[in-house]
């Protein structure tokens, strides 16, 4: 896949996740997500609709909680 192929691809992904989300597009800002595609664990390709900075401290706290095997009750 070229690099403006990929580009796209992960718009549209973007876009699915948005319109899936509470509010769909219109919540953006309020529900934010971040997803991690990859098919070699050292090599992930993501998306994301919040900062990087938000985006990398949301995976190391859930990375912690997974390797804590700590859940999250609701």
């Amino acid at each position: 896949m070229t690099e403006p192929e990929m580009r796209q691809y992960f718009n549209d992904l973007a876009e699915a996740t948005e319109s899936v989300l509470p509010g769909g597009p219109s919540n953006r800002g309020r529900a934010l997500f971040v997803l991690l595609v990859f098919d070699d664990p050292g090599l992930a390709q993501y998306v994301s609709n919040c900062s990087r900075e938000n985006m990398v401290q949301a995976l190391r706290e859930t990375a912690d909680r997974l390797e804590g095997r700590e859940d999250v009750t609701r």
